[in-house]
């Protein structure tokens, strides 16, 4: 495998990133759960709550009880004020007032600059203590003031006050309200970090740098119940290109792969092709589905096996029956003759494909198959079909498809966007090049994109525009002189033989 490419944020899509985040939703909403829960312990037992009580006082002149004339004098003498009040003395003397052998709250006193006005804040760890502390002050505090200003008088305007709620109860209760959100915001960070990190297949442009090898064709996903009747069953359905609902533009990607493998066999005269993937549920049956009755439409003698027998999917794709000692696997197990496997294998009239399904194989059967095991099977089919598409279990799980690989004349790597890691892909296409078979690329399937969901219709990276009304085959030429991103104009005298190569070569296989 080469050296890992350089990653951008071209790798990256959000439409990815907001699935990995919604998958694990449940991981934020622990993660504000518990960050709520320690906020709320870390309150209730390392701080304990405080409660303030207010007394409001005025410096005025004891002859007249008038306001002082210097503002400034006023402010002196209010300060003067504020240290008695705060001072050991006045608070033994309160303590000794409420029976107690310390004064049980601490004392802040505020004078503002340029008023005869003296703010005291007494702060207890309950309300009750807390008002009784400043009342205490209150009533013992002229004995001292008195001797010492003997010309001022202290008078009380409010308070004391009892205290509704603790202080800097706002400033908790604001803290617990955030502490939901911000614990909920980190562990969403960390996912989008995590998604980041995991070097999955995500974009086209990723998927070029990503992984060393060829990308034959971009998938975008197709919706599989289209109407309200299918969604509200739960039958499961298959994607094939035959449904009438199937959209022009997924049609047109799976015409895309197919002329890959006319290429493959104009070129080198290949007949057989693997279709694989690294892991489960990437889309592969449904891919080489769809790639037999694309050159179905087009060549007669095609042919679709289920090599897939530890789990086998066609025969649920296509909803036919197999029959016991018919089937693929079968063949390989108990042996076989030419007109055997020729009946075993079923034509459908409507889309022209031949196909062999396969029924279950026992895992120690499985492990017994070798490349040899299969080269006399593919032998009768290479004499009998034209194209032959095997779609095989995931190479990333079990060696079958790595072996049918030697047997065979080519193979495609089907990757699912956002599924398996790049490094896992590069394996996996490394050992299909490893093999005796030609390993054409690889097919980014089921690609969700903000991309393409905004630009309009037809614009999902293909490199042609819709809407002109085309009256089309499924061959090279689409009867215009368009260029398309994959296709030939019909004035190309090379597409043209190649084409007409093909209609002959048909032709001789009846």
């Amino acid at each position: 495998m080469e050296e890992k490419k350089r990653i951008s944020w071209d790798h990256f899509d959000l439409y990815c990133i907001i699935r990995f985040v919604f998958k694990y939703f449940w991981l934020v909403m622990l993660s504000a759960l518990i960050v709520v829960m320690s906020v709320y312990l870390g309150q209730r037992l390392a701080l304990s709550p405080r409660y303030t009580s207010t007394i409001t006082f005025s410096v005025t002149s004891r002859a007249s009880s008038s306001q002082l004339g210097s503002l400034a004098a006023s402010t002196t003498v209010a300060e003067q004020f504020g240290e008695l009040l705060s001072s050991d003395l006045v608070r033994a003397a309160a303590a000794k007032r409420m029976g107690l052998s310390s004064f049980p709250a601490t004392v802040k006193v505020n004078a503002p600059s340029s008023t005869n006005i003296l703010n005291m804040d007494v702060t207890a760890s309950s309300p009750e203590l807390a008002y009784k502390s400043a009342l205490a002050i209150m009533e013992c505090h002229t004995e001292y003031s008195k001797p010492v200003f003997s010309s001022m008088i202290l008078d009380n305007i409010n308070g004391p006050t009892i205290a509704a709620q603790a202080s800097g109860g706002s400033s908790r209760e604001l803290l617990l309200k955030l502490s939901a959100p911000l614990g909920a915001a980190a562990m969403i960070l960390i996912l989008v970090m995590t998604c980041l990190q995991a070097d999955t297949v995500q974009t086209t442009v990723g998927a070029k740098q990503q992984i060393d090898g060829k990308l034959l064709a971009t998938v975008y996903h197709e919706k599989k119940k289209r109407t309200l009747r299918s969604r509200l069953t739960r039958k499961k359905t298959s994607l094939l290109i035959t449904d009438p609902l199937c959209s022009f533009y997924y049609s047109e990607t799976i015409h895309q792969l197919r002329v890959s493998v006319e290429r493959a066999h104009e070129k080198d005269r290949k007949q057989i092709f693997v279709i694989t993937s690294c892991s489960e549920n990437e889309g592969k049956s449904t891919v080489a589905a769809n790639i037999a009755l694309s050159l179905a439409q087009k060549h007669r003698r095609v042919l679709l096996v289920d090599g897939d027998m530890r789990k086998p999917a066609q025969s649920l794709i296509f909803e036919h029956p197999v029959k016991a000692g018919t089937d693929f696997g079968t063949f390989l197990t108990k042996g076989f003759t030419e007109e055997s496997v020729l009946a075993a294998v079923k034509h459908s009239d409507t889309t022209h494909l031949h196909t062999l399904f396969s029924s279950g194989v026992r895992r120690r059967k499985m492990e017994a198959f070798s490349a040899d095991s299969f080269r006399p099977i593919f032998a009768v089919l290479r004499k009998n079909f034209s194209y032959i598409i095997i779609d095989t279990p995931p190479l990333g799980f079990f060696a079958d498809a790595d072996v049918m690989a030697e047997a065979a004349d080519a193979s495609i790597l089907v990757v699912r966007q956002d599924l398996v890691p790049a490094i896992a892909v590069n394996d996996a296409l490394d050992t299909l090049n490893e093999s005796r078979s030609a390993c054409l690329g690889f097919v980014l399937n089921n690609v969700h994109s903000f991309r393409a969901a905004v630009l309009p219709s037809g614009s999902h990276g293909y490199g042609y525009g819709y809407g002109y009304g085309y009256g089309y085959g499924y061959g090279y030429g689409y009867g215009h002189n368009y260029g398309y991103g994959y296709g030939r104009s019909r004035k190309d005298k090379k597409a043209s033989s190649g084409k007409e190569k093909l209609k002959k070569e048909d032709a001789e296989n009846g």
